[in-house]
C-alpha cells in the first residue's frame, strides 16, 4: 500500500498535456443504415458541432424547425469491400440521442446506404479540429450498448474499488466498496426506462469500526428530459457480512443532476477545444422503508424492544471535479458524496466510539455517511483511488470515526443504445 502512495505522489511533478476531441468506440446498429459513435467524455464539442439535419418539434404547434444552423457535413464514413476498396457513404444527418453532450458524447449517423455484410472494414472521421477517427470491424452482433467511463460510483453501472493483503501466518485482510447495476431491460421513448439487478457491497475485515453492509435490490429508473430521474429499488435487501442483522428494504428517490465543463485552447492543435475540467452536482431526496427480519443484537439501552417496521427519510448529496489528461493520466477525479439516513423508528446503531466492543443501541437519531474520494485514472476505467469515509450505513449502522485507504478502483458505465428508427 506504501509503494502505491509513493507512485501515486510521484506522478505529481509530471508535465501536463492535453489533446483535441477523441472517438472512444463505434459500432453498427441492427439496422445497418446507423453507426453509433462514442467519444471520449467529457468532450470539448456541443450538440451543434457534431448534429446537422436534425429538426426540432414544438410539442405545441406540433411544427418543426432546425435545432441548430445547418453546417457542413462533419462527418466522413468509408466502407472497405471484400477487396480492400474504400466506399465513401454519405451521412445524411447525425443526432444527439442522449442530450448534455459534453458530458455523454453518444451521436448517431444515419447513412445514405446500409453497411453491407461483406464490408471488412468501416472508417469513421470527425471533419472537425483535430479530425478524431476510429475504425470498425463490421464481422459480429450489432451494437447494442456503448460502454463509457463513469464519472463517481452513483453514476457507474459496475463499480470495484477496494485492498487485499496476505501474508504467511496470518488472516488476510481486505476491503472493498464495490456496487454492480446491471440492467435487465430498456424500454421507452429512447431506452429512457430501465429495470436493472443491482448489487452493492462495503466492508472491511480489519476490525469493527468499519463499513459494514452487503446490498441488493431490483430497481426501476426513469431518465425525464436532463437533468431529472426517478429511480425505485422496488424490492431489497440489506445486511451485514454475518447475517445478524437482516432488512427487507424498498426505496424510491428523485435526482436532480447538474453538470458543467470548461474549454480551453488546445496548445498542440491551432483551434482546438479541449476540456479543462468538469464538474457536477447531484442531488436526491429519497426514502427507505420496510420491515426488520432478523436482529440478533441485544440494545444495551432498551432490553427486550426489537426493531419492526421502518421508515426513514434519505437525502442526499454527490459533487464531482474531473481534469482529464492531466500529469500523464488520463484523468484525476475528486468527489464527495454525503447521505443522510433520518429514522422515524428506533433502529439498531452499534456504537463503536470509546469502546473495545460495539455497544448495539435501538434509536432514531440521523445516521450520516460521508465518502470523499481522490482517484488517478491510468487508463479511461482503471486507476488508484485515495478515500476516506465516515459515519453509518445499514443495516447494523455500525459506526465508522474516519476511515482512510489508498488502494485500486475499476469502472464503468453502460448505455443503451437508442432504438433503430
Amino acid at each position: 500500500m506504501k509503494r502505491l502512495l509513493s507512485f501515486a505522489l510521484l506522478m505529481f511533478p509530471l508535465v501536463a498535456h492535453a489533446g483535441g476531441p477523441k472517438l472512444h468506440a463505434a459500432s453498427i446498429a441492427k439496422v445497418r443504415t446507423q453507426i453509433y459513435v462514442q467519444f471520449e467524455t467529457p468532450v470539448a464539442l456541443t450538440d451543434c458541432d457534431v448534429q446537422f439535419a436534425v429538426p426540432k418539434l414544438n410539442l405545441k404547434t406540433g411544427a418543426t424547425r432546425s435545432e441548430c444552423a445547418a453546417p457542413a457535413v462533419q462527418w466522413t464514413v468509408e466502407i472497405y469491400d471484400a477487396s480492400g476498396n474504400p466506399v465513401r457513404v454519405a451521412v445524411v444527418s447525425a443526432i444527439d440521442p442522449l442530450g448534455d453532450f459534453p458530458a455523454n458524447g453518444l451521436v448517431t449517423l444515419m447513412l445514405d446506404s446500409a453497411v453491407p455484410d461483406s464490408a471488412t472494414r468501416v472508417d469513421v472521421t470527425f471533419n472537425k479540429q483535430n479530425r478524431p477517427h476510429i475504425s470498425i470491424e463490421p464481422k459480429g452482433p450489432a451494437g447494442k450498448t456503448v460502454f463509457a467511463p463513469a464519472k463517481t460510483k452513483d453514476d457507474a453501472t459496475v463499480y470495484l474499488s477496494g485492498t487485499f493483503s496476505a501474508a504467511v501466518g496470518s488472516t488476510p485482510e481486505y476491503a472493498t466498496d464495490s456496487k454492480v447495476n446491471q440492467p435487465l431491460k430498456y424500454f421507452g421513448k429512447n431506452q429512457s426506462s430501465s429495470i436493472s439487478a443491482a448489487a452493492m457491497v462495503q466492508t472491511d475485515s480489519k476490525g469493527t469500526a468499519d463499513p459494514d453492509g452487503f446490498y441488493w435490490g431490483i430497481p426501476v429508473q426513469h431518465i425525464f428530459e436532463r437533468p431529472i430521474s426517478v429511480q425505485w429499488s422496488v424490492v431489497g435487501m440489506e445486511l451485514d457480512k454475518r447475517g445478524n442483522a437482516v432488512n427487507f428494504v424498498s426505496a424510491p428517490s428523485v435526482t436532480w443532476s447538474l453538470d458543467h465543463a470548461f474549454f480551453r485552447a488546445d496548445q498542440k492543435h491551432l483551434g482546438v477545444q479541449t476540456v479543462a475540467a468538469s464538474v457536477g452536482l447531484g442531488l436526491t431526496a429519497g426514502v427507505e422503508f420496510g420491515t426488520n427480519l432478523r436482529d440478533n443484537f441485544v440494545a444495551a439501552n432498551k432490553p427486550g424492544q426489537t426493531e419492526g417496521a421502518f421508515f426513514r427519510g434519505v437525502p442526499s448529496a454527490t459533487a464531482y471535479l474531473i481534469i482529464p489528461q492531466v500529469l500523464h493520466l488520463n484523468k484525476i477525479t475528486l468527489s464527495s458524496s454525503y447521505t443522510a439516513r433520518i429514522p422515524t423508528t428506533d433502529e439498531l446503531f452499534l456504537e463503536t466510539r470509546n469502546t473495545k466492543t460495539p455497544i448495539p443501541m435501538l434509536t432514531s437519531q440521523t445516521r450520516n455517511w460521508i465518502q470523499n474520494s481522490l482517484q488517478f485514472n491510468f487508463t479511461e476505467y482503471f486507476g488508484i483511488q485515495i478515500k476516506h469515509q465516515y459515519g453509518s450505513i445499514p443495516p447494523a449502522f455500525s459506526f465508522v470515526q474516519n476511515s482512510g485507504s489508498i488502494g485500486l478502483v475499476f469502472s464503468f458505465k453502460r448505455t443503451n443504445t437508442p432504438p433503430q428508427e
